[in-house]
């Protein structure tokens, strides 16, 4: 029986329910989770194969970067969810219902969001924008939604912003408009006032419950949204005052992006609720119906289930949904306040797992060895830190009245820094365990297709796509072909420093690299260093049966001409016949043409790349 290297990446952790390797050693798709059958996973390499070839003549032919989507895996996460509330209210005897949004800004493509609605139909399911270009397409979107489902309008509001949430109502979409501030409503009474539409708002609360680390730092007393609970009082005393108390039917809040623990999320629901309630039987706002939970609904990237870091949570989909529907039962039901319809807008959790970025290995070269600078073994790198953090220590002689604080700051600051580049080099010494590292050179832009690796060193599994019956040999970095230090990926999750990688060998034909659990947040944050721009789009749809599957949309990323259109340029005008101009001067149009118009009607990535013949 063949040997499975899969948990070398630990993809039965991060992977589970919809990744796997096959008995031929490629990594697979189980588009429909844990029902998917024997024989009914999609082999990725086959994909990519398919993929490549079978451009039609209407486009150029597909070059790497890509991003595979799998649309069926969107529609079981969408499904799973509302399952996990369904059964959450059914087995607690909660009194109202489920009906999720999902946040635009996660994922913008139009694929992506037609999908959310369309897949979400029957749950009623809707969108959360947070701009006004957010806003028109959920309009757009949401006309094929389920009549009733939320469109739920965040983020900070102007005049404009505000009327064209409440066109959207006036064209009997449910459009909620949330107040970030309170100063937003008297925007709302005036536009109200002008369109002649009746709005329907909610309000951010500002909770004190937050969660730890980089997600929390919006959260909390100090958070950048909403208004604290006296606040919200007094935003339905104005309504109250000037009887239109009925328009407020909805509050919300968010505690920041992946909430680790469950005890967490149980808490804020547990405030919030508190918050509602007071709403209701003391401020008499009788028209209340929705609490929106926000975002929050984390993804486990390192699959160890232990919400310890940023990188992971504590829970399921089932345990995320039982803890609000228990935390907002028990406070209504102490108040002896109605349930309400509960909302949550879970992006992340939906969109993460339905697309994969895949790259290109073009060559793999091996990392020069340091020289012996005197602190080349692990005891003189040990010896040398340990001498470091005494003089971090002031002596007898140096007391507080002797040293000044800015003094001391210099020292900690020359001293750690020397201390953080022994410690660095000191574990990359002992996770190589002396073996040579290998700086894989990719067909990528950190900044374009991983832009929270470099914005936020937010860390994605990555894996190779084929030969995962086989042993992989190398410890990798990748590095990416932009003009810059930072393009280059030497954090994996697990706090790894390399990832294990197999000789590049051009006889078996293309060696490809998946980065995982990547459909939020990075399409719609990608950045255009150097001019490289996104990747080949490439959505894929099991047949249901063998493996089978049929690739409906096979699109090429944005050309050169597209992406020098975005910086202001007219191609025409300012490049073509500039170019064209000098080179006829110089009789060498003919070749120069030929070579503008293929350069401009390409990707900027490298094509046709040749790898070294030997390893």
């Amino acid at each position: 029986m063949a040997k499975n290297y899969g948990n070398v990446y630990n993809v039965e952790g991060w992977g589970e329910p919809y990744f796997a390797v096959n008995k031929d050693g490629h990594l697979c798709v189980r588009i429909y989770g844990r029902e998917t059958l024997p024989g009914q996973e999609i082999d990725v390499l086959s994909v990519i194969e398919q993929a490549t070839s079978a451009a039609d003549d209407k486009r150029k032919k597909l070059q790497f970067p890509m991003i595979l989507r799998f649309p069926d895996v969107l529609r079981h996460r969408i499904g799973s969810l509302h399952a996990a509330f369904a059964n959450a209210i059914k087995y607690t005897g909660y009194g109202s219902v489920y009906q999720g949004v999902y946040p635009v800004k996660v994922n913008q493509n139009k694929d992506i969001v037609q999908d959310m609605v369309h897949f979400g139909y029957d749950h009623s399911y809707g969108l959360e924008a947070g701009s006004k270009p957010e806003l028109l397409l959920a309009m757009s979107c949401l006309t094929k939604a389920k009549p009733g489902a939320y469109l739920v309008c965040n983020g900070y509001k102007d005049s404009a912003y505000v009327a064209l949430a409440l066109a959207a109502r006036a064209m009997g979409l449910n459009a909620i408009i949330v107040l970030e501030m309170e100063e937003e409503l008297d925007i709302v009474i005036e536009e109200s006032s002008k369109l002649g539409v009746e709005p329907v708002i909610g309000v951010r609360a500002k909770l004190l419950t937050k969660i730890p680390g980089h997600f929390g730092s919006t959260a909390g007393k100090h958070g950048k949204f909403g208004l604290p609970a006296e606040k919200i009082y007094e935003v339905a005393k104005k309504l109250k005052a000037l009887n239109k108390l009925h328009w407020l039917k909805l509050l919300h809040f968010h505690v920041g992006s992946m909430i680790p623990t469950t005890d967490i999320v149980f808490k804020a629901a547990s405030e919030a609720s508190d918050i509602y309630c007071a709403l209701v039987k003391e401020c008499g706002v009788e028209t209340m119906t929705t609490l929106d939970c926000g975002g929050g609904l984390g993804v486990d990237y390192d699959g160890t289930r232990s919400g310890s870091s940023d990188m992971s949570v504590a829970y399921g989909l089932e345990e995320y949904a039982s803890s609000i529907v228990q935390a907002v039962r028990l406070k209504c039901d102490y108040h002896g306040v109605p349930h309400p319809i509960l909302c949550t807008e879970s992006g992340r959790a939906m969109a993460s797992y339905h697309s994969m970025i895949i790259l290109e290995a073009l060559s793999a070269i091996p990392e020069p060895k340091d020289d012996d600078d005197g602190e080349s073994t692990t005891e003189q790198l040990h010896r040398r830190i340990r001498d470091l953090s005494s003089k971090l220590q002031p002596s007898e002689t140096d007391t507080a009245a002797r040293m000044s604080m800015s003094s001391h700051a210099v020292h900690i600051k020359k001293h750690g820094i020397e201390m953080y580049k022994l410690g660095k080099k000191l574990s990359k010494s002992v996770t190589t365990d002396a073996h040579t590292i290998y700086n894989y050179h990719m067909n990528l832009s950190v900044f374009s297709l991983m832009p929270d690796y470099w914005g936020i060193q937010h860390l994605f599994p990555m894996m190779p796509v084929s030969r995962l019956n086989e042993k992989p040999t190398h410890k990798a970095t990748l590095i990416d072909v932009t003009c810059d230090s930072d393009g280059k990926v030497d954090k994996f999750i697990g706090d790894a420093e390399t990832l294990p990688l197999h000789p590049i060998d051009p006889k078996l034909g293309g060696y490809y690299v998946a980065v995982l659990l990547s459909g939020a947040y990075q399409e719609s944050l990608s950045n255009k260093h150097n001019l490289f721009g996104g990747p080949s789009l490439v959505r894929i749809v099991g047949t249901g049966h063998d493996g089978a599957f049929s690739v409906e949309a096979a699109l090429l990323g944005p050309t050169t001409k597209e992406l020098i259109g975005t910086m202001r340029y007219d191609v025409e005008h300012d490049i073509n016949s500039v170019i064209e101009e000098r080179a006829k001067e110089k009789k060498v149009w003919e070749m120069v043409g030929k070579l503008v118009e293929n350069g401009l009607h390409t990707m900027p990535y490298l094509a046709d790349y040749k790898p070294p013949p030997t390893v």
